[in-house]
């Protein structure tokens, strides 16, 4: 006798294999999408946070979730945030105070009185007119007994605030006015108003000569889960756990496109001011910042994205690394997480 096999549980027996096979089929796309993510040797991590909540987490080549990586420029994007909390705690007046107020003994020693005009502002946009020839400038500025007065010694090409020209000595000098500003040092400024509010304890932060921490984007290392911190506080305009560690009003300042110059670094038509850049992809603007060798910090605001990757800086092949990333791997973390 032939027993019957009652409809439902060949229905059952229906869906569960299928969702076994779409549960293989999504493992094997899944370890396609990791391998494209790792394959190359000078990849160290990469982030992805979507509606808030990180949603793919690797490390590679040795490194761990506990690994201090060198974010290079990215220095530069957080030296920006703590100016502003610098004016909103009010150690700072505002951005268009003459840096010389800062300064005083090294103002005392230039001749070109065109000097005493540049601001805070033109610190943040790359505007100083003070002369720079980017990385060929990099080692003798290290080097220097006296980097504050090296930069402030360079000749004035323009006038404050006319041409963009990027310069990495002329950020570190927005370190200096912190610590000046605040009576101690800008790691001390940044733990107390910063870092402790998104349970950051552990960075590496190099001193310059005379004794200011690196401002120019040469000498910070942190974790890169800490950098999706720094995202998502700038993602939710300044706000962290219902407390406001930075006003809205200056975070929509470092990503007004108004407060921008165009620049040739970075993605096709990137603008560049107050230490962040801006460019569009498939139509939706992108926020971003970056440092040599493929250190990213990119948020796009329209999909909630953001995607944090960190590379090998110790190289001299840095800005290949960088186009890599952003022409082959950025476009599939986009689209991935597009939904």
């Amino acid at each position: 006798m032939i027993t019957k096999i009652p409809f439902i549980i060949i229905t059952i027996s229906f869906t569960i294999l299928s969702c076994k096979k779409i549960e293989k089929e999504k493992t094997k796309e899944t370890v396609l999408f990791e391998k494209t993510m790792q394959h190359q040797d000078y990849i160290f991590s990469t982030l992805v946070s979507k509606n808030g909540k990180i949603v793919f987490e690797e490390y590679y080549n040795g490194k761990t979730k506990d690994s201090l990586c060198d974010v290079q420029s990215l220095t530069k994007g957080i030296m920006s945030i703590l100016i502003g909390i610098a004016i909103d705690k009010e150690y700072i007046k505002n951005i268009n105070e003459p840096i010389e107020k800062y300064f005083p003994e090294e103002f005392k020693n230039l001749t070109d009185n065109k000097k005493n005009t540049i601001t805070i502002e033109h610190l943040l946009n790359q505007t100083s007119g003070l002369s720079w020839k980017g990385y060929l400038e990099h080692q003798e500025w290290l080097t220097n007994e006296n980097p504050i007065s090296f930069v402030l010694k360079k000749n004035l090409e323009n006038n404050p605030g006319e041409k963009y020209n990027y310069n990495s000595g002329a950020t570190h000098l927005l370190s200096v006015i912190i610590s000046r500003a605040y009576g101690n040092s800008t790691l001390d400024f940044a733990d107390q108003f910063l870092f402790s509010h998104l349970n950051i304890y552990d960075t590496n932060w190099q001193k310059r000569n005379k004794g200011y921490y690196d401002g120019s984007g040469l000498g910070l290392k942190m974790k890169p889960i800490d950098l999706m911190k720094i995202a998502q506080l700038l993602e939710k305009n300044g706000n962290w756990k219902g407390k406001q560690l930075v006003s809205k009003e200056w975070i929509q300042k470092l990503f007004d496109k108004n407060e921008k110059s165009s620049t040739k670094w970075g993605l096709r038509n990137s603008k560049h001011g107050f230490c962040w850049y801006q460019s569009e992809f498939k139509g939706n603007k992108i926020d971003y910042g970056m440092g040599y060798g493929g250190q990213f910090i990119i948020m796009i605001p329209s999909k909630k994205i953001i995607i944090v990757t960190t590379h090998n800086h110790d190289t001299p092949n840095g800005i290949e690394q960088q186009i890599k990333f952003l022409n082959g791997k950025l476009p599939i973390l986009i689209e991935k997480y597009d939904s």
